[in-house]
């Protein structure tokens, strides 16, 4: 069922201006009282709910109400609430991030995007990818350009990278904002909106190479990935991608993380990769990006079709 668009409420939405300034000052009491001011005037606000639920889950108390009323008014999820019902416990973790919540997020993102990943959290994702790829298959002034496929290609930095061994390069990603910074460099051939499984379904081209350079993060269970990846390459082509790494093992061999991406298991990747029909050309443990400062730990990954 689609709900008819909800028209905030601009004095609901000035009392949660002032909530979310004091959320972010850690006058969290202070927070919900504003916040719940403003849910009495527009009680249909999942915004307002959501960010309650934030408040409350600061303070240590239960956000579990507030997150799944704004699920309920927002069955879409555009701003996670489903993500943050499973980090508090109160449900499972899904198997992938919420479409409408990582296109939202990434449209907002996609001006600031390059400045941000790059620079503050020193993002070397198709970096990395590129040296792996080169070691599977060494470019020489003999060897074949490629037909390569970015898989949720964002602003064309995976691109950039590849663009001397291109033949011809596709990209697909959810997010029209970051599909338009990508389609300003010029290095793609074909540009396609879209959820990648569902769009890799009716697909025409077959490719050399396929990319994905910190996509599977969004992913838990990556086997519907592998399989639509697998049926766009050539026999014994490439699937390159950048993951974050688990610490351990669990029993689905992948975890939610606390800043609503995913970590996976070495086990769980070669479990996938040999279920999808690919072989395992190297698991490489490195970091691709930072949190707060920190390295993450993660993965470097190449797979050929079999």
């Amino acid at each position: 069922m689609t709900l008819p668009p909800h028209t905030p409420d601009p004095r609901a939405r000035r009392r949660l201006e002032i909530g979310l300034a004091l959320l972010e000052d850690s006058q969290l009491a202070e927070a919900a009282e504003a916040i719940r001011a403003a849910i009495e005037i527009d009680p249909e606000d999942a915004e307002i709910h959501f960010a309650l639920g934030q408040a409350l889950e600061a303070a240590g108390g239960d956000a579990a109400v507030a997150y799944r009323t704004a699920l309920e008014l927002d069955p879409g999820d555009h701003m996670g609430a489903a993500v943050r019902l499973a980090l508090i416990g109160a449900a499972p973790a899904p198997a992938q991030l919420p479409e409408a919540h990582i296109r939202t997020l990434f449209d907002q993102y996609a001006p600031r995007f390059d400045t941000a990943l790059v620079e503050k959290l020193h993002y070397r994702g198709p970096e990395l990818l590129r040296q792996a790829v080169d070691r599977a298959v060494p470019p020489t002034s003999a060897s074949e350009p490629l037909d390569i496929l970015d898989l949720g290609c964002g602003t064309g930095l995976a691109g950039i990278a590849f663009a001397d061994r291109r033949r011809r390069l596709d990209g697909i990603d959810l997010s029209p904002g970051m599909l338009l910074q990508a389609l300003a460099r010029k290095l793609y051939d074909r540009l396609e909106p879209g959820e990648i499984v569902a769009a890799l379904a009716d697909w025409p081209e077959r490719y050399d190479l396929a990319l994905a350079a910190d996509v599977a993060v969004y992913i838990g269970d990556l086997a519907p990935l592998f399989a639509a990846t697998r049926q766009v390459l050539r026999p014994g082509g490439l699937f390159a991608l950048t993951l974050e790494a688990q610490d351990g093992a669990d029993g689905a061999g992948w975890r939610l993380g606390d800043h609503h991406r995913y970590q996976h298991s070495a086990a769980y990747l070669r479990d996938a990769a040999a279920a999808a029909g690919f072989a395992v050309v190297g698991i490489d443990s490195s970091w691709t990006r930072t949190e707060r400062k920190v390295p993450l730990p993660g993965w470097v990954v190449v797979l050929r079709a079999a």
